[in-house]
């Protein structure tokens, strides 16, 4: 009797629900057999299945989570794991955990060699990170068995490790390092020890010369970067105990090396005011990014402090808040570029343009001369693209005020009573207030070394590492790369430091060679790339090629400059020394890069071709083919 049937199921007029049993199995038998779980499976089979050939080919010596990926919407994955991939005897989602997916991978006390996969190789506790469920379940089924021993002596043993190259630090330096230590020396042990659970790499390599690369980053889980001869553990540096070639972690582990780089990189310069701290934050890592993506969608307004690369990408690329930029300088972004550099990219911000064909502008100034105006608004995207991964909310509009204070300090901030519409009050030295909701400081950053030594090391005032050509620093066997050291030997004249993407993975990649050099003891000499400066980054969307002297750096006077600029489209600037090419800021698609490049480093005397040197009318690759 059908209502008999629905009756023992909470009665419902659903016609679902009035279904009889025969009709149930009809449609047990429609379901994808891929995708049914309701047979069971002994875990003696799945003991088997661990040591049988179909395991093998399927995942290889890899964990079974290996090559999965969890998919979750937006940028950061959430803490959580779900509840269940399997529902009513079947798999309910598209892309079910690795133990779900495979029918003959059971959880099970028993089943050792398959819990082994699960347990940090760090702390020797369960990592259920790799899973979107049962996460529960398994760490259930390890205290299900008080006489197995194995999970306690592997976190015992997991404490102290051995490797012949240890790197510190997770970024680009770090990676570049031991990218470069893998290369060189693939049999051979290397560690690297991370804050984070993502580690920074570069791809997209593209050559625009022989020393001038371009290249993204990319941020990628340390699981998927490690392999058999390169290990990751994340965990953060406590000591660095020289005298026996040990480091120390907050977390306890001991970690025995033969050589050791230090790539910690740098921290941000916060502006700090006590009064108003809560309200004011940098922008340096992914975890600082998911701050500013959660103010930026509750607030009003806000305060960017700051000129470099973070301070121009956030001017530009944020559109749905009101921004109050205040900068110490007289233009924009003045690190990377000129005032004429930065009036093409305020023209091109503002939208001032016309539909007539545009003129190319010739100039040679000398340096002194003051040929360009200064300007009201300006913005830049410098560095990596991470603004691009900012979930905004549907409903924000384009209705962005971006108003620049030039020439500004913060004097003091104060708090607004809860009435006010903003948070926060902002004093400039100039006697301006601004009102507004948090304050973001992007005004440069410092190295970051909050870790001990057991021998004096050599810094400068600011505490970075000083480090020779080959990377090393003043305690044998200890090099140091990026943002963490300063470049203590004598400069090449064409070459300066910058904290930049660029310079850290050179100075990982020599730091590696270096490393594997003294552990081979061969001779190497300093990498080529130091003889010049270089860097390419983004603009506003335009390519920038940074080379050299780029802004006449340690000139004095005496230099010359040749400009060649055409509106929305390409901005070019040659500096001259005794005749000689010294430096050059390439903005748009010039095609120039190499032959700038070639002409810096073989110092042609270029006199004789004055102003041609530039005219668009001239192919100069005919004269340096």
């Amino acid at each position: 009797n059908p209502l008999i049937y629905c009756s023992l199921r909470n009665i419902c007029s659903s016609p679902v629900l009035k279904c009889l049993p025969s009709e149930s199995l009809e449609q047990k038998e429609n379901v994808d057999k891929s995708k049914d779980r309701t047979e069971i499976i002994p875990v003696e089979t799945s003991i088997r299945y661990l040591k049988s050939s179909s395991y093998n080919i399927t995942y290889g010596s890899n964990p079974v989570w290996l090559p999965y990926r969890r998919n979750h919407k937006g940028l950061f994955p959430p803490h959580k794991t779900r509840k269940t991939c399997i529902r009513a005897g079947k798999i309910s989602t598209g892309n079910p955990c690795p133990i779900c997916r495979d029918e003959y991978l059971i959880l099970h006390h028993q089943n050792i060699e398959l819990l082994k996969q699960f347990i940090s190789e760090h702390t020797g506790k369960m990592d259920s990170s790799n899973l979107k469920c049962h996460s529960e379940i398994t760490l259930n089924t390890m205290d299900q068995d008080p006489g197995n021993n194995q999970s306690a002596s592997l976190n015992q043993n997991n404490q102290e490790y051995e490797c012949v190259f240890l790197i510190i630090g997770g970024g680009i330096a770090g990676i570049s390092c031991a990218e470069t230590i893998k290369l060189l020396a693939p049999h051979e042990k290397i560690i690297v020890i991370s804050e984070s659970d993502l580690v920074k790499s570069t791809f997209n390599i593209v050559h625009l010369g022989k020393y001038i690369q371009c290249f993204d980053i990319q941020e990628v889980d340390s699981k998927t970067f490690a392999n058999n001869n390169l290990q990751i553990i994340t965990d953060k540096l406590k000591k660095v105990v020289s005298k026996e070639n040990v480091v120390e972690t907050v977390d306890g582990i001991r970690v025995k090396y033969q050589f050791l780089c230090i790539c910690t990189g740098a921290q941000p310069k916060l502006f700090q005011d006590n009064t108003a701290n809560d309200n004011i934050f940098g922008i340096r890592d992914t975890e600082s990014v998911q701050t500013f993506q959660n103010r930026i969608k509750k607030g009003k307004k806000f305060v960017l402090v700051g000129n470099g690369g973070i301070a121009s990408e956030i001017a530009h690329e944020i559109r749905n808040i009101d921004i109050d930029w205040v900068i110490k300088d007289h233009h924009i972004a003045s690190k990377f570029v000129d005032k004429g550099a930065a009036k093409f990219f305020n023209e091109h911000l503002m939208h001032n343009r016309n539909n007539e064909k545009t003129t190319t502008i010739i100039k040679r100034l000398t340096y002194e001369e003051d040929i360009l105006t200064s300007h009201k608004k300006a913005g830049a995207a410098l560095g990596p693209d991470w603004h691009k991964t900012i979930d905004l909310p549907e409903n924000f509009q384009n209705n962005q005020k971006l108003k620049v204070f030039y020439g500004s300090e913060i004097k003091a901030v104060t708090k607004n009573s809860p009435a006010d519409d903003y948070l926060i009050t902002v004093e400039l030295d100039n006697g301006k207030k601004l009102k507004t909701d948090f304050i973001v400081s992007a005004t440069g950053v410092t190295p970051l070394v909050n870790f001990q030594f057991d021998t004096c090391i050599k810094t400068n005032s600011d505490g970075a590492i000083i480090v020779d050509e080959f990377m090393k620093t003043t305690i044998e066997n200890i090099f140091a790369a990026g943002d963490v050291c300063e470049a203590g030997w004598t400069h090449s004249f064409l070459w300066h430091q910058m904290n930049l993407w660029t310079q850290a993975k050179q100075m990982g990649t020599m730091a590696g060679k270096s490393m594997v050099a003294a552990y081979k003891k061969e001779e190497i000499y300093p990498d080529f790339c130091f003889e010049m400066f270089t860097h390419v980054t983004k603009l506003f969307g335009f390519q920038v090629v940074l080379l050299g002297k780029f802004n006449g750096q340690g000139l004095n006077d005496g230099y010359d400059l040749l400009f060649r600029v055409t509106p929305d489209k390409e901005y070019i600037k040659f500096v001259l020394h005794k005749g000689r090419l010294v430096g050059a800021i390439l903005i748009g698609e010039t095609g120039l890069e190499e032959t700038c490049e070639n002409l810096i480093l073989n110092q042609i005397d270029l006199t004789e071709f004055g102003d041609d040197i530039l005219n668009p009318n001239i192919d100069i690759d005919d004269y340096f083919d």
